[in-house]
């Protein structure tokens, strides 16, 4: 039968049995579009299973079924495009490598439900990380499920991307087999695709207009884009957006194209390291090893280390990652290519929107249309916080184009300027935490950045932290001691809520060097005060603390001030406490109380009655310890001799916490718990979450002594979110280990809190407050 029959033989056939389009589409499942292409002869050879549903409704005998069923499969055969004009998928990576978790997330959606949309999945992704692999990947696995694959190179980074107009044609004359006249109509196409199943993937779309004039209005057709550009006009599609290999596959891949003989475990690592992870320069770095029997991973690694010559070492034969990243970086404007180049300044793994404006020189607004332009071409990604990530490849790109593009003067200047506007916001985020001008922290309505509550103060001070401490570090070796000492004090009453960043040392190491440097003993004797905080509170150095506690003692007894001095011996009681040699502390305390009610301090008297409080509980006095505690508490909550600001309640609620854990060692669970209950209500209120996580602990303790397992669990799962993210990894792995004691049963461990010195540094020790 000859093909042509297949359309009057099915009309024929339709009729007879006396129904309508639209009745036969209903009992087979076929649209009546599709029904209709195939009476018309618009659809000469239909899918073999489209074929089935409309014999099996249509309720034929075996002589018209196979009638039909040959006539549909010779139509099928004489469809098929000639050689010249087929679009087929180019070879895939036989050793591609990972990438599972988004294989599924492409091929589940392009699985389209029967009477669906036709599904389109668009990929996204950096230069080099293997958006073309991936797609040819996903489509292999596919082929069972489509009658056929059309794989179109939209030439996205090349001057000459294709036109809309052509990659319909493209695709017409693959489809029909020929060229034919008006083959550059999108809904020719359609009708070519309509009931059809057809997957189409286009490979490096430009634009949006390139994708819209292939995508079919009906399935089973479905579309898979790649794009380095993020297309986000296309609407109702499905995005994957890539990022870098794990480790692990990074690993793998390199294991499946390197030598064994060549490379150990430990190597391939240190080379997948240096690639950054991307699929791109891994497989090249992978292949110039595999092509070189004599080469070992130690030999390229030594070339790949050094970070001016990565780029170039990243080359084999016509793969390049530079010529990549090229691709990309030609197609920004002069504005966003000047941006680009100049995050390579900015210090740390991502970028926020004022310190770019601050590199670009442009109003935040025009920054963040930039920095748009740079996401939307994947050379910078989307961070958390409304953020910017700049890859390690891509920064030693931006860093090469910067110096070949900008004087050192310029860039100098640039840094110069970008770091007097990190010091200098830094100081402003600071004082929103300083007791005498809480809550009039940011007047500076006209800088790039808001800062109008301490919220945004928190915020932007740990976002941007990386990038504040390396300006404060060039500010010290640049001899701007003034600014080192300015930022230091600033941050001396934030860093208690953040005391496990890691970095505090060495903020009040640089200061108290500065403050040497100008000559200023009062400054000098207060940041060795702060630095013996630092050494003890945030890294457990009780050796180094003390060190600097003494120190500061001397230069403050030189000095002579009463103030200073109480402080001073205040640090050394606190170390001492911290060495375990609490009678020493007890000492000290009460010769900086003495002081302190000299200099009429607010907040320096209840820290030291508190310190007090503290070596007489370890002491064994617990009683007399919590009669002060509770002196403390009221001392710092009455009017009349309140610290400013929140370092009364800070006091408080420390103070509190002490009495929770002295309770809970003398086994009063009932005041443990009520004292808990007060003090984690006014941590959380504070932003103090690792002092909240700490009475959650104690609560549970005691919840758990009176068989209130169910609480304890409660309390210790709260406690784990809570120093989950605060740097405090002893504090979470206690709670952690609190919590799988509490899981496995009654009689599993302790029923107290037995750790009395890791408690001892839940109290966060107040400081000489700024003059």
């Amino acid at each position: 039968m000859d093909t042509e029959a297949l359309g009057p033989t099915v009309r024929r056939l339709r009729l007879a049995a006396d129904l309508t389009l639209e009745r036969l589409s209903e009992l087979s499942g076929v649209s009546d579009r599709a029904l209709s292409d195939i009476e018309r002869g618009a659809a000469r050879g239909p899918q073999h299973r489209t074929m089935l549903a409309v014999v099996d409704a249509l309720g034929l005998g075996e002589q018209d079924r196979a009638l039909v069923l040959r006539a549909a499969r010779e139509g099928r055969r004489r469809a098929r495009p000639e050689p010249g004009w087929r679009l087929p998928l180019p070879r895939g990576t036989a050793d591609f490598t990972g990438r599972e978790a988004e294989l599924d997330r492409v091929t589940r959606a392009l699985r389209a439900a029967p009477g669906s949309p036709p599904p389109v999945v668009v990929v996204t992704g950096p230069p080099g990380y293997g958006k073309t692999s991936l797609a040819v990947r996903a489509a292999q696995r596919l082929q069972a499920e489509f009658d056929d694959q059309l794989f179109l190179e939209l030439a996205g980074t090349a001057p000459d991307a294709v036109r809309p107009g052509a990659v319909v044609s493209r695709l017409v004359q693959a489809l029909v087999g020929t060229s034919t006249r008006g083959s550059d109509d999108p809904a020719r196409l359609r009708a070519l695709l309509a009931g059809r199943r057809v997957l189409v993937v286009l490979d490096d779309a430009h634009d949006e207009a390139q994708v819209r004039a292939a995508l079919p209005s009906t399935g089973p057709a479905a579309v898979l884009v790649t794009s380095r550009r993020r297309l986000e006009g296309l609407e109702d599609v499905v995005r994957v957006d890539l990022e870098r290999l794990s480790a692990g596959d990074s690993r793998a891949l390199l294991a499946r194209i390197v030598p064994e003989q060549q490379a150990s475990a430990a190597d391939l690592a240190r080379l997948a390291a240096l690639c950054d992870d991307v699929p791109l320069a891994l497989r090249i770095a992978a292949n110039r090893l595999a092509s070189r029997a004599t080469w070992t991973v130690d030999a390229l690694a030594a070339r790949l280390a050094v970070a001016d010559r990565r780029l170039d070492a990243l080359a084999a034969g016509d793969l390049s990652v530079r010529a990549a990243i090229d691709l990309s970086f030609d197609q920004l404007g002069p504005a966003a290519q000047r941006l680009f180049r100049r995050l390579a300044l900015a210090d740390g793994r991502d970028v926020g929107t004022g310190l770019a404006a601050t590199l670009a020189q442009e109003p935040v607004w025009a920054t963040e249309e930039l920095l748009d332009e740079l996401v939307s071409l994947s050379l910078v990604g989307p961070a958390e916080h409304d953020r910017y990530a700049l890859h390690d490849l891509l920064s030693l790109y931006a860093q090469r184009a910067l110096a070949d593009a900008e004087p050192a003067e310029v860039r100098t200047a640039v840094r110069d300027a970008a770091d007097a506007w990190l010091l200098r916001t830094a100081v402003r985020a600071g004082r929103w935490f300083e007791p005498d001008v809480l809550g009039d922290g940011s007047a500076d309505a006209e800088d790039v950045v808001r800062l109008a509550t301490g919220e945004e103060a928190r915020a932007w001070l740990t976002d941007e932290a990386a990038a504040w401490f390396a300006a404060l570090g060039r500010a010290g070796r640049g001899g701007d001691h003034q600014v080192v000492v300015d930022v230091a004090e600033a941050l001396h009453w934030f860093s208690d809520l953040w005391p496990y960043w890691g970095h505090w040392h060495e903020v009040y190491a640089a200061s108290a060097a500065a403050a040497e440097a100008l000559g200023d003993d009062t400054l000098l004797a207060t940041h060795l005060g702060y630095l013996a905080w630092a050494q003890v509170h945030c890294r457990g150095d009780v050796v180094a603390g003390a060190a600097a506690a003494e120190r500061g003692r001397a230069v403050a007894e030189r000095v002579g001030d009463p103030d200073l001095r109480a402080w001073a011996a205040y640090y050394v009681g606190w170390c001492a406490s911290s060495a375990g040699d609490h009678a020493r502390s007890v000492a000290a305390s009460e010769e900086a109380i003495a002081l302190f009610r000299r200099a009429d301090d607010r907040e320096g008297l209840p820290q030291a009655l508190f310190q007090r409080a503290q070596g007489l509980a370890a002491l064994g006095r617990a009683d007399e310890a919590i009669a002060h505690l509770r002196d403390v508490v009221a001392l710092v909550r009455d009017p009349r001799t309140a610290p400013r600001g929140q370092v009364a309640e800070f006091t408080a609620l420390h103070a509190l916490g002490t009495i929770a854990r002295i309770s809970l060692d003398r086994q009063d669970w009932a005041t443990t718990r009520r004292v808990a209950d007060e003090a984690i209500t006014g941590f959380l209120a504070q932003g103090a979450r690792p002092s909240a996580a700490h009475m959650h602990v104690f609560r549970a303790h005691a919840r758990r002594a009176e068989d209130d397992h169910a609480g304890a669990r409660a309390d210790l799962a709260r406690a784990v979110e809570l120093f989950e993210g605060s740097g405090d990894a002893e504090g979470l792995a206690a709670a952690r280990a609190a919590g799988a004691l509490v899981t496995v049963g009654d009689d599993a461990g302790p029923r107290r809190r037995d750790d009395g010195g890791r408690t001892g540094r839940t109290v966060r020790r107040r400081r000489r407050p700024r003059r």
